[in-house]
């Protein structure tokens, strides 16, 4: 399966604006989108056949997933799930049709796992975020919001969640450092368009 040499990337961690971003570029730059977390379930439900991960994260209750579980576990339950996953991703991408550039958001996609196909670094960015950032945007999508009956469960949830997605930040920058590949760190001083301005800088050519 080979990928088109025009395919750019944006990972980072949870509640860093990867979302909003690429759907801006998208719109602006007429590309296709191609959607990481769309395709999660189906990708679980195809790997649960046979992937230990993935028939675990498809049977687990959220108690199990978000407050029985410390943040560490939480991340090698993640990394597990994005290196099953990424062969189903590269499948997926191979298969859209399209004549314009292909931008890939999500945050699966690692610089470890990114990097090895990667034409020119350009090609792929990642964003960051401090832990305020953070907090306040999970807020404001009101994440694990009534999933759990108790509101105190539902705060170790919400702590785990955002201790594991710092973890995610620093593995983001560890991989990225050693692969020379770009990442943008985010917090709440950070204006929208200044980091949509240094993403569409980083792309340059390919957005044309």
């Amino acid at each position: 399966m080979k990928l088109k040499n025009s395919l750019l990337w944006i990972g980072g961690s949870p509640d860093s604006w990867k979302s909003t971003i690429a759907k801006y570029i998208v719109k602006k730059y007429n590309l296709s989108l191609y959607d990481y977390d769309m395709h999660e379930d189906k990708h679980h439900e195809e790997l649960s056949a046979h992937s230990i991960g993935a028939k675990e994260i498809m049977s687990s209750s959220m108690e199990d997933n978000w407050v029985h579980i410390s943040p560490k576990e939480m991340l090698n339950r993640a990394n597990g799930s994005f290196r099953d996953r990424f062969p189903l991703v590269i499948r997926d991408l191979t298969e859209i049709q399209s004549e314009r550039p292909i931008l890939a958001e999500g945050f699966g996609l690692t610089p470890q796992l990114v990097g090895p196909l990667l034409d020119n670094p350009k090609q792929a960015i990642w964003l960051v975020s401090d832990q305020d950032f953070k907090m306040t945007s999970a807020k404001k999508r009101k994440k694990l919001s009534g999933l759990f009956e108790i509101k105190e469960i539902e705060h170790i949830a919400l702590d785990n969640l955002n201790k594991r997605d710092m973890l995610i930040d620093a593995q983001i920058r560890a991989e990225a450092n050693q692969l020379g590949l770009k990442v943008i760190e985010m917090n709440s001083s950070t204006p929208f368009e200044v980091i949509v301005g240094l993403v569409e800088e980083h792309f340059g050519a390919y957005l044309v």
